[in-house]
């Protein structure tokens, strides 16, 4: 018994020791390769690979999946938009019901390095 409550004390002091950093630290900073792994685990099989819209799902959905490689397209929304477009999906910005809302599943930070990664993808900067 006695051995039991040591172990449950020590896991109770490491658990607090781990929220004490994770305090300190902080939320991660935003990273255009954290975007690109939640892009690649996430969006390619609708955006494609490529960012092109021309992923493998893409010719079941109508209407089909931005191309976020065309820079035209995308230097028109800010970055705003497209945070909003990825936290609460199509339906928020007026485009595809089909694109589901990512607000509940990806932290704040994790949403922004998604915009800078479809920042890379188009080469270019919103209005």
């Amino acid at each position: 018994m006695k051995i039991i409550k040591i172990i449950l004390l020590g896991s109770l002091f490491v658990l607090i020791i781990l929220i004490a950093i994770r305090t300190v630290q902080g939320e991660p900073k935003t990273s255009l390769k954290a975007g690109e792994e939640l892009y690649v685990w996430y969006c390619i099989p609708c955006h494609g690979l490529a960012g092109d819209g021309k992923g493998f799902n893409a010719k079941n959905l109508d209407p089909r999946p931005a191309n976020h490689t065309d820079g035209g397209f995308m230097k028109k929304r800010t970055d705003k938009e497209l945070l909003d477009a990825v936290s609460g999906g199509g339906k928020a910005v007026g485009k595809s019901t089909l694109m589901p809302p990512w607000g509940n599943t990806f932290t704040e930070t994790q949403m922004k390095s998604l915009v800078l990664y479809l920042r890379k993808l188009c080469r270019c900067v919103g209005e």
